[in-house]
């Protein structure tokens, strides 16, 4: 699958549509807006989202939680960290990943994030996501 290339705003809704029939959810913003999201959040839950990539120790202890639901870090290899939510079977768990483009075509620090769920896998939506990062969002 090839993502188009991102020109402007106006495009980034296009390239989510084609990218990422297989995420649950899907969220782009800054530290001050929201480029394109398909669900709600608020600021507070976003700015908490970008702490992650403080450390490795905080990423591990604080894990991520997006609608009121705590997803483990499983793996911090900055630009990107992912892990799953660990309520439930394993065969039921619900991915999650996020990616930091410290400057790309929004200005400020950009991240992607997306949740995913089975069949799909972290090994095929990551590498999916840091694609979509060079293409859409990098400047």
């Amino acid at each position: 699958m090839t993502t188009p290339r991102v020109t402007g705003r106006e495009d980034i809704s296009a390239a989510v549509k084609s990218t990422w029939q297989d995420a649950s959810r899907v969220l782009i913003f800054t530290n001050s807006k929201v480029v394109h999201s398909t669900f709600e959040t608020t600021e507070v839950e976003r700015a908490a989202l970008t702490t992650v990539f403080a450390d490795r120790e905080t990423a591990l202890k604080q894990g991520l939680v997006l609608g009121g639901r705590r997803y483990e870090v499983h793996r911090f290899h900055p630009p990107l960290v992912y892990g799953r939510t660990m309520d439930g079977d394993a065969e039921t768990s619900t991915g999650i990943a996020i990616l930091k483009v410290d400057s790309g075509k929004y200005g400020s620090p950009t991240y992607a994030l997306i949740t995913y769920e089975m069949p799909n896998v972290s090994a095929r939506m990551v590498q999916m996501l840091a694609d979509f990062g060079k293409t859409c969002l990098e400047g």
